[in-house]
């Protein structure tokens, strides 16, 4: 290659010159006209032995040329064009050339071998006969004059355009935008053949200067270089440099803003001319051999956010020629267009970590908000279940001498050491009645706050639907009565239906509230109704009233705990609000569902429906802090004891048995199953220990407990008295409060 390059004369470009001429050919091209370049290798680099940097080969019309470009001085290129047909054909012979080619290129070199055999058979006429060292110059001139190039290239602003949308399609990606504006930067300035292309971004961005942008004048700005794409490693790198104490001055600032309002960015072709009052920013481009500079601002809104600025390069020796690069209008518009995507991104790239912060920051708010929900629960919970455990104690506590006064009350109605007048008698009858009418009221506090604190389990067990509800029925016959109000049942169970498992004594407390509420509500010939009846899975009860009805706009809190319909000034009907309240969780603890239909004036009508239950399923056991209630056989003769002892324990809702001849006691706690045998001595004479050794080996496994009654003089003789099977004693004459206390230390 040495040998055939040594006869041609070249001359130094610049880069940009070159490609520019080379873009005005390829341009120019038609069907008729061939064109090669180095691009057409395989790999689209020159091997080592061609020994030249670039090479296009054109053939128009009559004209055949081929442009050399070899390495010369800081980006520029040594060029020459050869249009000698003998010369190119020798060119298209080399050994590098033909190997390298594709296979679409080996017809385009045969084709221009042909054209060129022709040229050399036919010489060209004067019209075409020029001196290759004025055609450089020339192409030179057309490369640098704006209007020319812009006639001759009309493809040059198509391509522009297919540049642009890649790089639109670039910056819209969802890359970190560092990278995305490094490669665009590459890409642009590789295709307008720059010597530096770089982003000055400027930290404290001036407004535009209709906001007053005047205003900012409180110091420099801290700015530099952050973004940079070089045309040529040999070209000096500016990245991370600042200008901030040559550009800081408002009027600079301005000036960018003003001219953004016109054609949108500053042409210099000469920078010497255009900074000669700008002394300190000369110096600085002067430093890294800028010769011409095309700037473009970077506005966010109303703020500068940065500049776009394109540099090309040359030697102190051809700044002294006059060897400028000329900004063409369309490169200007192309760098705006750029610079206004780049915004875009920007703005995207604020607007996404805007929103990530924003996110980040709700996220905290949620988790400070959950973190607060979750401590105002945990104290609501706290708050429940002391108020629960509180009405549970205070429960228990009132409980006690509430059964005190039942009970006394009930003996002496039933036995006193004198004659009782009528006011006397009926005094006690008003002590009595009030006092269980209070410990229902108590009862159903502590079973509501139980079911609140979740200390609630039900006992699973087969029964008698039938029974249950006849028997629930009949508890209330005599007060339905008294009111004269008809007590109906209809019961729509088959033989097979009737037995069903679920929690009995919770089913009974049901069907008591409601028919307890039935029959207070409903007046005089009034009919209160229960019905029963089955499916597969689930059991029906049905309480209907002909009473007062509840209006539907109550309906709604009609389940809720002290909860009163009538105003407290016009109450007519007793009761704490509690009988709902409590069916519903008892019937949720079922799992079922309670419902109601009421017309005011006409009645009522619930509804519960009990799924039926597993008692294979294990519940969870606690330990209660309630007295064990359960069903007591009492031995004992002695009326006044047998009388203050039943008065007591069924105020303190147990079920008590009194028997009074023992012979048959093992046999009646065979059939009764209680959880307590209260004995006394004497009634089994000598055969005493027999019977409490016989009754502890039938019921070891039912945990049944035996309390000795005995008289105070069988005290003094306690070592002649066998405690042996005994859990405790009690002393006549009977002191009630020992008497609870015992009974209720019982363990379970």
């Amino acid at each position: 290659m040495s040998g055939f390059s040594s006869a041609l004369e070249y001359q130094s470009i610049p880069h940009h010159v070159f490609e520019q001429v080379r873009r005005s050919l390829s341009g120019l091209l038609t069907d008729d006209e061939y064109y090669l370049s180095e691009q057409d290798l395989d790999n689209g680099q020159l091997p080592v032995e061609a020994d030249i940097a670039k090479f296009s080969l054109f053939s128009v019309g009559q004209i055949n040329g081929l442009l050399i470009a070899q390495p010369g001085e800081v980006n520029h290129y040594l060029v020459c064009l050869c249009t000698d047909p003998v010369a190119i054909d020798r060119f298209l012979s080399l050994p590098w050339l033909v190997q390298g080619l594709s296979g679409s290129s080996q017809d385009t070199i045969g084709q221009l071998q042909q054209r060129l055999n022709r040229s050399v058979a036919e010489p060209l006429s004067e019209t075409y006969t020029f001196e290759s060292q004025y055609l450089i110059n020339l192409m030179n001139q057309l490369v640098l004059d704006v209007s020319d190039l812009a006639q001759r290239s009309p493809d040059l602003s198509l391509s522009s355009v297919t540049i642009l949308q890649r790089i639109v399609t670039r910056l819209q990606q969802s890359e970190p935008l560092a990278s995305l504006i490094q490669l665009t930067l590459n890409e642009v300035c590789e295709w307008l053949c720059l010597d530096r292309l770089f982003v000055y971004q400027v930290a404290n961005s001036p407004p535009k200067p209709e906001q007053s942008l005047l205003q900012n004048k409180e110091g420099n700005v801290s700015s530099c270089i952050t973004y940079e794409a070089r045309g040529h490693p040999s070209t000096e790198s500016v990245l991370y440099r600042s200008d901030a104490h040559c550009v800081s001055d408002a009027s600079c600032a301005e000036r960018y803003a003003q001219m953004s309002q016109a054609a949108g960015y500053i042409a210099i072709e000469n920078i010497e001319k255009h900074y000669q009052n700008h002394p300190c920013l000369l110096k600085q481009l002067k430093h890294v051999n800028v010769a011409s500079q095309l700037v473009v601002p970077i506005w966010l809104g109303d703020r500068l956010w940065g500049l776009l600025i394109a540099h090309q390069c040359t030697s102190e020796s051809e700044r002294a020629s006059q060897k400028l690069r000329h900004w063409q209008p369309w490169e200007g518009q192309f760098l705006v267009k750029v610079a206004e995507h780049i915004a875009i991104a920007i703005r995207q790239n604020d607007l996404q970590q805007q929103l990530q912060y924003q996110k980040l920051m709700l996220e905290a708010q949620v988790e400070d908000r959950t973190q607060n929900l979750n401590d105002t629960l945990m104290a609501a919970e706290a708050a429940i279940k002391t108020k629960s455990e509180f009405l549970a104690t205070m429960s228990h506590e009132l409980r006690t001498p509430l059964t005190y006064i039942i009970g006394m009350s009930a003996t002496l109605l039933r036995w006193s050491f004198g004659e009782l007048s009528p006011r006397q008698r009926d005094y006690l009858n008003t002590i009595h009645s009030s006092g269980e009418q209070l410990l229902d009221i108590i009862n159903d506090i502590l079973e509501v706050a139980k079911i609140e604190a979740g200390r609630t389990v039900l006992e699973i067990n087969n029964f008698s639907l039938s029974n249950l509800a006849r028997s629930s029925l009949e508890s209330f016959r005599q007060q339905a009565q008294s009111k004269e109000v008809d007590l109906r049942i209809n019961l729509r169970l088959s033989e097979s239906e009737d037995n069903f498992c679920a929690d009995p004594r919770r089913i009974r407390q049901i069907l008591a509230n409601l028919l307890s509420n039935a029959v207070k509500f409903t007046d005089a010939n009034g009919r209160v109704s229960l019905r029963v009846w089955r499916d597969p899975q689930n059991v029906m009860f049905q309480v209907e009233d002909t009473g007062i009805g509840i209006p539907e706009a109550q309906q709604a809190v009609l389940f809720e705990t002290f909860k009163q319909l009538e105003a407290a000034r016009q109450r007519q009907y007793p009761g704490a609000g509690l009988g709902l309240a409590l069916t519903k969780q008892l019937v949720e603890l079922h799992n079922g569902s309670i419902q109601v239909v009421s017309t005011p004036g006409k009645g009522s009508m619930f509804t519960v429906r009990i799924p039926l239950q597993h008692p294979d399923v294990p519940s969870h056991s606690y330990q209660s802090v309630e007295p064990i209630t359960g069903r007591i056989i009492l031995l004992e003769d002695d009326e006044s004891s047998a009388s203050l002892i039943c008065d007591l324990l069924t105020a303190a809702n147990y079920q008590v048995i009194w028997v009074i001849e023992g012979s048959r006691i093992v046999h009646q706690v065979e059939i009764l199953q209680p959880v307590a045998i209260i004995l006394n001595h004497h009634l089994v004479s000598g055969n005493s220990q027999y019977i409490v050794d016989d009754l502890k080996h039938y019921v070891a496994t039912s945990g049944i407990k035996v309390i000795s009654l005995m008289q105070a003089e069988d005290m003094a003789a306690e070592g002649e008295l066998s405690m042996d099977g005994f859990d405790d004693y009690l002393v006549k004459p009977i002191h009630p409060p020992t008497l609870l206390s015992k009974i209720q230390a019982l363990p379970g």
